[in-house]
């Protein structure tokens, strides 16, 4: 048959398919090219079972009463040979404490036993700064955030954070503060914090 033209079925073949839709494709193919003397191809007969509606029956699913292909065997296919046996942990696994660093923000996170309120789990990655303020000082205060004194997102020691109102960390954002040297940081810091309580005080007055 010259490419690209379809086959032209005649009665008999498209009885013979119907007939036989519930065989594999492959097997029904076979069947047809040795009836017909055709030549057609799986995708064909698949193409044409599909177009008229001829289902071979089969859902993916095990039947009821069918067994599994390694039922009776064994060694290395024995059911579940897989699985881990209780006690065993993947090696995957990643004990409470451990660190890593978040690929999206470059913040440091840590696994914590805080149940996870996403999945349920039982534990959870949390920010480190977060956690390390919160051992010492209790939750951040509504309206507030921490920053890092020196700008460097993975010094979670405590004596580099600060909690600021979101107020504050604006100005300093807008003075780009954490792009100033080392040694100026602390002068920018005060001043951003000094700018925001002249004007809430300008406000009042």
């Amino acid at each position: 048959m010259p490419k690209g033209q379809c086959h032209q079925y005649t009665e008999a073949q498209r009885e013979f398919i119907r007939l036989n839709s519930a065989l594999p494709h492959q097997e029904l193919t076979d069947m047809f090219n040795q009836e017909f003397g055709t030549a057609l191809s799986r995708p064909a007969i698949s193409a044409y079972c599909k177009r008229y509606g001829f289902l071979t029956g089969r859902t993916g699913c095990f039947e009821k009463g069918a067994k599994p292909w390694n039922t009776g065997t064994k060694g290395a296919v024995k059911p579940n040979s897989g699985c881990f046996k209780p006690g065993v942990k993947p090696k995957n696994f990643k004990p409470v404490g451990h660190e890593r660093i978040c690929s999206k923000d470059g913040y440091v996170l840590i696994k914590t036993d805080q149940v996870n309120p996403y999945t349920g789990a039982s534990t959870s990655y949390r920010f480190k700064h977060l956690v390390v303020w919160e051992q010492a000082h209790g939750p951040v205060p509504k309206g507030h955030i921490l920053r890092f004194k020196d700008g460097d997102k993975t010094n979670c020691e405590l004596s580099n954070l600060e909690c600021v109102s979101q107020a504050v960390n604006l100005r300093m954002n807008q003075n780009e503060v954490a792009k100033l040297p080392a040694e100026l940081m602390e002068t920018g810091r005060l001043i951003s914090k000094l700018e925001v309580a002249a004007f809430q005080a300008s406000r009042k007055g």
